[in-house]
């Protein structure tokens, strides 16, 4: 399947990482208003939600805070991410069903069993994103709906700045285009209902890269 990462990354990049819960009235984080706000509007409420990689679940908890009807889950192969994931469902008293795994050996019980399918960050860490949409899908029913998030490395000073600060952490993902990015799901066997950008600017994915600098002695 060819990943680009492996389980003991992201057992370090999530390691003692527990942020503030989500705030929507924080300007600061615009962009991650706006996606909950694009989330929202999928209709969630009496349907059951998955999130897969899903790591410490900050925006899942704040869905499942706000849409009180519907289910919401996680499915992350990271222990760590997982851990982290129970303890904000926790802190912040919102029911979130956790799954520790991997999406290509899914639990049964999961299969078929969502109405939508979420990925914030995830199908571009393989070589052929679309065999990670086509995975994906395995978790959705009938006439279920998928959402697809991704950096937007096509963007020349995002991938100029990643390079510059890691390029080990550029080369765990793959560079696609919007047209690139479409063409993924349709080769995965879905219907694209809808496609764009979200925000103008955000540089959020160079956190990854930071974390990843030397650090001095």
């Amino acid at each position: 399947m060819g990943e680009l990462t492996s389980p003991a990354f992201w057992d370090a990049h999530y390691e003692g990482r527990l942020p503030e819960p989500f705030d929507p009235t924080d300007w600061r984080d615009y962009v991650t208003i706006q996606l909950a706000r694009l989330l929202g509007s999928l209709g969630l409420a009496d349907k059951r939600v998955l999130e897969i990689g899903g790591g410490d679940a900050r925006l899942l908890a704040w869905l499942a805070k706000t849409h009180p009807s519907g289910r919401f889950a996680v499915l992350d192969r990271s222990s760590v991410g997982c851990s982290l994931a129970r303890s904000r469902a926790q802190n912040e008293k919102v029911p979130l069903d956790v799954y520790e795994g991997d999406m290509f050996d899914p639990p049964a019980e999961l299969v078929g069993a969502f109405d939508v399918v979420i990925s914030l960050g995830l199908i571009e860490h393989f070589q052929d994103p679309s065999e990670a949409i086509a995975a994906k899908r395995v978790f959705l029913k009938p006439g279920g709906v998928m959402f697809s998030l991704i950096p937007n490395l096509a963007s020349p000073i995002y991938r100029h700045l990643t390079r510059r600060w890691s390029v080990r952490v550029l080369n765990m993902h793959v560079v696609l285009s919007l047209a690139e990015f479409v063409q993924a799901h349709v080769k995965a066997g879905l219907e694209v209902i809808d496609q764009g950008y979200l925000g103008s600017v955000e540089f959020g994915m160079l956190s990854m890269a930071a974390r990843d600098l030397p650090r001095e002695a």
